[in-house]
C-alpha cells in the first residue's frame, strides 16, 4: 500500500458539479476542526435525491488516510487512504456488506478545476469492477468564470 501524505486531498476541496450517467449531484468538501478533517457533503439532486456525507483525516502516528462514509441508505463503510497506479483512493481493508467484497474509490486526471472519480468492488482485492463512474468540475460563483 503506498501511502499518501497529509495534502493528497486537497484538490479534492471545494465545491463541485458531479455528472454521471443518468443524473447530476452536488458535492461541498472543507476543511473543518481546525483544519485537521477534511468532510465531503454529497448530495443527488437528480434522477433522485440521495445524500452522504464522509470525514477523512490523516492518522499521522501510522502515516495514513482514515475515512468514514455514511449515507441516507444505511451504508457505513471505513476507508483507508492508498494509491491506484499513482492515483488518490479511499479503500476498504476488508470484504464489506452482503456483497462481501472489497470497495474502494480512486480520484484519475487531476486537474485545478476537474478530475474523474469511479467507484469499483472485487472479490479478490486483486480483479476490480467499475460500478460507478462521476465526473467532477469546479462549481464557479456567480460574478467569477
Amino acid at each position: 500500500m503506498d501511502s499518501l501524505d497529509v495534502t493528497a486531498f486537497d484538490f479534492w476541496l471545494g465545491e463541485w458539479d458531479c455528472g454521471f450517467e443518468g443524473g447530476h449531484a452536488i458535492n461541498t468538501i472543507s476543511r473543518e476542526f481546525n483544519d485537521h478533517v477534511i468532510v465531503e457533503r454529497f448530495a443527488v439532486d437528480a434522477p433522485q435525491h440521495w445524500n452522504g456525507t464522509s470525514v477523512s483525516v490523516f492518522d499521522s502516528a501510522p502515516g495514513l488516510w482514515r475515512q468514514t462514509w455514511v449515507d441516507d441508505s444505511g451504508n457505513y463503510w471505513n476507508f483507508v487512504g492508498t494509491t491506484v497506479d499513482g492515483d488518490p483512493s479511499f479503500a476498504t481493508a476488508d470484504r464489506v456488506d452482503a456483497e462481501a467484497v472489497f470497495k474502494r474509490m480512486v480520484f484519475s486526471d487531476i486537474t485545478p478545476d476537474s478530475f474523474g472519480w469511479r467507484w469499483e468492488s472485487s472479490p479478490d482485492n486483486d480483479t476490480w469492477t467499475t460500478n460507478w463512474e462521476i465526473s467532477y468540475s469546479r462549481r464557479r460563483t456567480v460574478g467569477h468564470s
